[in-house]
């Protein structure tokens, strides 16, 4: 189907202005630069393939962090089944070994994925509780627990940097 050139402009425009919240919910989720950067470039082939379906165009900025989130999601499940044996370490990880400081990107990046897609889209990206779980595909209750747990998981991590 054929889309006007006015809406092309428009998707166009909007995705030049997103570009950085996609690439950023996708490390997020994937936690690899490549991988994020191909997520993204599978959900902007999406979206663009699946535009005419879009019924609410108002909603397009979430609608490709909602697209982006999927493929994120979907190339860590292909990514999942394999494992590379050049990334396995040489010798056994010693436990007694304290975490290094932390930023606080590596802390988010160190949550569970759930809790971390809900951090990126709350914090780094400003969307309400309510937006976020349409985008995850969750209950808004959900996102908020996600959220709760998530900034204790960050107050612990963060002080354990600071104490070590």
């Amino acid at each position: 189907m054929a889309v006007p050139e006015q809406e092309r402009d428009r998707f166009c425009r909007v995705l030049h202005e997103s570009r950085t919240s996609l690439y950023r919910l996708a490390l997020s989720i994937t936690r690899d630069p490549a991988d994020a950067q191909e997520a993204v470039a599978e959900a902007v082939c999406r979206a663009c393939e699946r535009y005419h379906q879009l019924r609410e165009r108002d909603k397009l900025p979430q609608w490709l962090l909602r697209i982006t989130a999927n493929e994120s999601r979907r190339l860590c499940r292909k990514r999942e089944r394999t494992v590379p044996l050049d990334t396995l370490p040489q010798e056994p990880a010693d436990p007694a070994q304290a975490l290094p400081d932390l930023s606080l990107w590596q802390a988010v990046q160190s949550l569970p994925r759930d809790q971390r897609e809900a951090v990126v889209l709350f914090y780094y990206e400003d969307l309400p509780a309510e937006e976020i779980a349409r985008i995850v595909g969750a209950s808004p209750g959900a996102v908020r627990v996600r959220l709760s747990r998530a900034r204790s998981k960050l107050r612990e991590l963060l002080k354990e940097g600071e104490d070590g």
